[in-house]
């Protein structure tokens, strides 16, 4: 392509190929000098296989052919400059924001998102949906089922959460609406409670839903033939502060809910049992993996020689595996389901 026979090395004459190969043990500032020596060497120092090459060796595109583009060496200098932004913005803390909607006079009440699906709920009782992998802002509005008060103006949205088949919305009124990503924006399942919610779980990966109203838990999860059903009920002692569905179970749904100082684990179809419980030592933080549960303390500093800590529990056995942190700040949140292997990552309100 390049209309070149023969490059000139010194004082003999090789052909092309035999060029190329020597020049693909030249990184990029060898390859820049070399293109200054002559018009030759310029247009093999600058062909498509050698920064083809290099782009895949710094682990640019590795998904692309060499004919996907037309200059390698620009499309390896754009990776390069877009890592260094975004190593600079990590370090500097800065971060790009994108406006995705803003309802005039409405309230933004919740919001919850899973793999680039944006999922809010509005003070109006409306519930709309983005999905930002399409760069496509237009929301479809998920039709409510009206609650107890019939035909009317919705009340506010409570709570929002998705996952990747499933969204979720709860209303103050107690109503709780349940819709397929897949089969359109009019609800499969709803269900109503008789005062608003104090949360509200979604399994991550899963078709249960876990609601909290009152004094009372309650599970809903669809049957083998699609039908929902609420296979467990359970009366607990005080109003409950963070509820969460334990993900990949088999067969009924299993929650941990903690309620001031007390955490339960609740499995469907079996008595609720206390999982930890300390009398003054309520519960700042919760979440659960799929054999574990991981949750903040907070003693007040009644016991001196005992920090606010997270507490992590065998979900099988029942038993607490080992006391982490010490802090006199209160643990606000803890992740412990999308954490790497054997770790954990919690935050503290002394900003640690």
């Amino acid at each position: 392509q390049n209309e070149i026979n023969e490059v000139p090395f010194f004082d003999v004459q090789l052909p092309y190929e035999l060029a190329l190969k020597i020049f693909q043990y030249l990184g990029k500032a060898e390859l820049g000098r070399c293109a200054q020596v002559s018009r030759t060497w310029k247009i093999l120092a600058e062909d498509e296989v050698l920064w083809y090459r290099l782009c895949q060796e710094e682990g640019y595109l590795l998904d692309m052919s060499i004919s996907d583009h037309s200059c390698w060496k620009l499309a390896l200098k754009n990776c390069r400059a877009r890592e260094h932004m975004l190593k600079t913005n990590w370090k500097n803390r800065v971060g790009a924001v994108s406006q995705l909607h803003y309802e005039p006079g409405r309230v933004l009440c919740d919001v919850h998102c899973c793999d680039g699906v944006v999922m809010a709920g509005y003070s109006s009782g409306e519930v709309k949906l983005w999905d930002t992998r399409t760069w496509d802002y237009r929301a479809p509005v998920l039709a409510a089922v009206p609650g107890a008060g019939g035909a009317g103006a919705l009340p506010h949205v409570s709570f929002v959460r998705i996952n990747s088949s499933l969204a979720v919305a709860a209303h103050e009124d107690g109503t709780v609406s349940v819709w397929s990503l897949l089969l359109g924006q009019e609800p499969i399942h709803h269900f109503q409670h008789n005062q608003h919610l104090q949360a509200l779980a979604l399994a991550p990966g899963g078709a249960a839903v876990a609601t909290a109203s009152g004094f009372q838990v309650r599970l809903e999860s669809p049957d083998d033939r699609g039908f929902w059903q609420t296979p467990g009920t359970f009366e607990i002692q005080k109003l409950v502060n963070f509820l969460n569905l334990v993900p990949d179970v088999t067969g009924s749904p299993v929650a941990v809910a903690a309620a001031e100082d007390i955490v339960y684990l609740l499995k469907a179809e079996a008595p609720g049992r206390i999982l930890h419980s300390v009398y003054g030592q309520p519960v700042t933080c919760l979440d659960v993996a799929a054999h574990e549960a991981a949750f903040g303390i907070k003693t007040f500093g009644w016991l001196l020689n005992e920090p606010n800590q997270i507490l992590l529990y065998n979900l099988e056995t029942n038993q607490c595996v080992t006391k982490l942190g010490n802090s006199m700040g209160d643990f606000s949140c803890v992740n412990l389901h999308s954490s790497p292997p054997n770790m954990l990552v919690a935050g503290n309100k002394d900003r640690r």
